[in-house]
Protein backbone atom coordinates (compact mmCIF):
# COMPACT_ATOMS: atom_id res chain seq x y z
CA UNK A 1 0.00 0.00 0.00
CA UNK A 2 1.27 3.44 -0.67
CA UNK A 3 1.24 5.99 2.09
CA UNK A 4 1.32 9.76 1.24
CA UNK A 5 2.61 11.23 5.19
CA UNK A 6 3.73 14.82 6.31
CA UNK A 7 6.80 13.46 8.43
CA UNK A 8 8.16 10.68 6.09
CA UNK A 9 6.54 11.68 2.47
CA UNK A 10 5.38 8.50 0.15
CA UNK A 11 6.38 5.33 1.49
CA UNK A 12 5.44 1.86 0.86
CA UNK A 13 3.82 -0.07 3.75
CA UNK A 14 2.98 -3.64 4.19
CA UNK A 15 0.11 -4.94 5.61
CA UNK A 16 2.27 -6.47 8.54
CA UNK A 17 2.72 -2.91 9.75
CA UNK A 18 -0.81 -1.83 9.97
CA UNK A 19 -2.77 -1.66 12.77
CA UNK A 20 -6.61 -1.34 13.37
CA UNK A 21 -8.13 0.76 16.67
CA UNK A 22 -11.81 -0.83 16.40
CA UNK A 23 -12.82 2.29 18.50
CA UNK A 24 -10.11 4.36 17.36
CA UNK A 25 -7.92 6.56 19.42
CA UNK A 26 -9.97 8.48 22.69
CA UNK A 27 -10.71 12.20 20.78
CA UNK A 28 -9.52 10.50 17.22
CA UNK A 29 -12.26 8.01 17.07
CA UNK A 30 -13.14 8.60 13.30
CA UNK A 31 -9.21 7.40 12.24
CA UNK A 32 -9.16 3.73 12.55
CA UNK A 33 -6.12 2.61 10.66
CA UNK A 34 -2.77 3.07 11.71
CA UNK A 35 0.66 2.03 10.55
CA UNK A 36 3.31 0.89 13.05
CA UNK A 37 6.90 2.06 11.88
CA UNK A 38 9.86 1.49 14.00
CA UNK A 39 12.25 4.31 14.45
CA UNK A 40 15.01 2.39 13.39
CA UNK A 41 15.41 -0.03 10.09
CA UNK A 42 16.65 -3.36 12.80
CA UNK A 43 13.79 -3.02 15.07
CA UNK A 44 16.37 -2.58 17.74
CA UNK A 45 15.26 0.98 18.80
CA UNK A 46 12.64 1.32 21.78
CA UNK A 47 11.01 4.29 19.76
CA UNK A 48 8.03 4.50 17.32
CA UNK A 49 5.96 6.17 15.11
CA UNK A 50 2.42 5.49 14.47
CA UNK A 51 1.67 6.77 11.30
CA UNK A 52 -2.58 7.16 10.37
CA UNK A 53 -3.22 5.79 6.78
CA UNK A 54 -6.14 8.20 6.91
CA UNK A 55 -4.20 11.90 7.56
CA UNK A 56 -1.17 12.28 6.49
CA UNK A 57 -0.33 14.82 9.16
CA UNK A 58 -1.40 12.84 12.56
CA UNK A 59 1.47 10.50 13.36
CA UNK A 60 2.75 9.79 17.13
CA UNK A 61 6.05 9.31 18.71
CA UNK A 62 5.90 6.38 20.89
CA UNK A 63 8.28 4.39 22.88
CA UNK A 64 8.65 1.42 25.19
CA UNK A 65 7.87 2.85 27.94
CA UNK A 66 9.69 -0.64 29.77
CA UNK A 67 12.90 0.81 28.72
CA UNK A 68 12.74 3.46 30.60
CA UNK A 69 10.15 2.53 33.74
CA UNK A 70 11.59 -1.01 34.11
CA UNK A 71 8.83 -1.42 36.75
CA UNK A 72 6.50 -0.01 35.01
CA UNK A 73 3.15 -2.76 35.29
CA UNK A 74 -0.20 -2.70 33.26
CA UNK A 75 -2.74 -5.07 33.94
CA UNK A 76 -4.78 -6.21 30.92
CA UNK A 77 -8.36 -6.80 32.04
CA UNK A 78 -10.80 -9.98 30.35
CA UNK A 79 -12.47 -6.48 28.26
CA UNK A 80 -9.12 -5.85 27.31
CA UNK A 81 -7.99 -9.04 25.97
CA UNK A 82 -10.93 -9.92 24.19
CA UNK A 83 -11.24 -6.71 22.49
CA UNK A 84 -7.82 -7.33 20.81
CA UNK A 85 -8.42 -11.04 20.71
CA UNK A 86 -5.72 -11.52 23.07
CA UNK A 87 -4.84 -14.81 24.09
CA UNK A 88 -0.77 -15.34 23.64
CA UNK A 89 1.07 -12.84 25.82
CA UNK A 90 3.71 -12.40 23.31
CA UNK A 91 1.65 -10.97 20.75
CA UNK A 92 1.36 -8.25 22.95
CA UNK A 93 3.56 -4.91 22.62
CA UNK A 94 3.17 -1.68 24.75
CA UNK A 95 3.90 1.51 23.63
CA UNK A 96 3.25 4.96 25.19
CA UNK A 97 2.81 8.37 23.39
CA UNK A 98 5.63 10.45 23.96
CA UNK A 99 5.30 14.76 23.95
CA UNK A 100 8.32 16.53 22.69
CA UNK A 101 9.08 20.08 22.37
CA UNK A 102 12.35 20.86 22.28
CA UNK A 103 15.00 18.28 22.49
CA UNK A 104 14.30 14.74 23.46
CA UNK A 105 16.28 15.26 26.64
CA UNK A 106 12.97 17.33 27.63
CA UNK A 107 10.42 14.55 26.21
CA UNK A 108 7.29 13.49 28.37
CA UNK A 109 5.68 10.02 28.20
CA UNK A 110 2.34 9.02 28.85
CA UNK A 111 2.12 6.27 30.95
CA UNK A 112 -1.85 6.74 32.17
CA UNK A 113 -2.57 5.89 29.04
CA UNK A 114 -0.39 3.38 26.87
CA UNK A 115 -0.88 1.78 23.71
CA UNK A 116 -1.65 -1.96 24.01
CA UNK A 117 -0.80 -3.83 20.64
CA UNK A 118 -1.70 -7.43 19.33
CA UNK A 119 1.07 -8.04 16.89
CA UNK A 120 -0.32 -10.91 15.62
CA UNK A 121 -4.14 -9.28 14.95
CA UNK A 122 -3.07 -6.24 13.93
CA UNK A 123 -5.22 -4.65 16.64
CA UNK A 124 -4.58 -1.89 19.19
CA UNK A 125 -6.66 -0.33 21.50
CA UNK A 126 -4.93 2.83 24.26
CA UNK A 127 -6.03 1.68 27.99
CA UNK A 128 -6.48 3.78 30.68
CA UNK A 129 -4.81 2.49 33.73
CA UNK A 130 -6.08 2.22 37.15
CA UNK A 131 -2.64 2.47 38.56
CA UNK A 132 -1.64 6.20 39.75
CA UNK A 133 0.77 6.82 36.60
CA UNK A 134 0.91 10.54 35.36
CA UNK A 135 0.34 11.51 31.66
CA UNK A 136 3.75 13.51 31.14
CA UNK A 137 6.18 11.68 33.13
CA UNK A 138 9.55 12.63 32.17
CA UNK A 139 11.22 10.22 29.83
CA UNK A 140 15.01 10.81 30.40
CA UNK A 141 15.46 11.34 34.26
CA UNK A 142 17.19 13.99 35.44
CA UNK A 143 20.54 13.12 37.03
CA UNK A 144 21.78 16.31 39.15
CA UNK A 145 24.58 17.21 41.03
CA UNK A 146 25.57 20.03 43.40
CA UNK A 147 28.68 21.38 42.89
CA UNK A 148 31.57 21.64 44.83
CA UNK A 149 30.16 17.87 46.52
Amino acid sequence: MKLHTARFGEMNVTDDRLITFESGIPGLEHFRTYCLLPADDKDESPFYFLQSTEESGLCFFLADPFSFYPNYEVNLDDSTLAQLNLTDPSHALVLSILTVQGSLKDATMNLKAPLIFNTAEHTGKQLVLKQEYGIKEPLLKQVTTEEGE
